[in-house]
C-alpha cells in the first residue's frame, strides 16, 4: 500500500486524486469533467454512489467507500457495515482482481 504522508488534511477526493496522480488523472480513470472531480473533492456536490467503488478500486482501497460516502455509506453497502474492515479489504481486492 503506498505512503499516506501528506493526505491525512485532505479530503477523500483530494486523497484519490494525488494517490493515482492529480484530478484530471482521476477524472479520466472515471470518465467524467475535472470540474465535477474538484466539485466534489471540495464539498459542493457528494461524490455518487456509483463513484465510489471505482475510486476505491483505482486507489487500492487506500480511500474508501465510507470514506466518501460517511453519512450513508451503509444504505448503498450493507455488507460493508458486517464485514470487518479486513473482509472488506479482502472483497474489494477480489473486485479489483476481476477487473471489475
Amino acid at each position: 500500500m503506498p505512503n499516506n504522508v501528506g493526505m491525512q488534511n485532505t479530503s477523500p477526493v483530494g486523497c484519490a486524486a494525488q494517490f493515482v496522480g492529480g484530478l484530471t488523472v482521476l477524472a479520466r480513470i472515471l470518465e467524467v469533467a475535472p470540474p465535477t472531480v474538484h466539485e466534489w473533492k471540495v464539498g459542493k456536490r457528494p461524490v455518487p454512489a456509483a463513484r465510489c467503488l471505482a475510486i476505491e478500486l483505482a486507489t487500492k482501497g487506500t480511500v474508501t467507500r465510507k470514506q466518501l460516502r460517511p453519512d450513508d455509506w451503509h444504505k448503498y453497502w450493507p455488507e460493508l457495515a458486517q464485514a470487518p474492515a479486513n473482509t472488506a479489504q479482502a472483497a474489494t481486492e477480489t473486485v479489483a482482481g476481476q477487473g471489475a
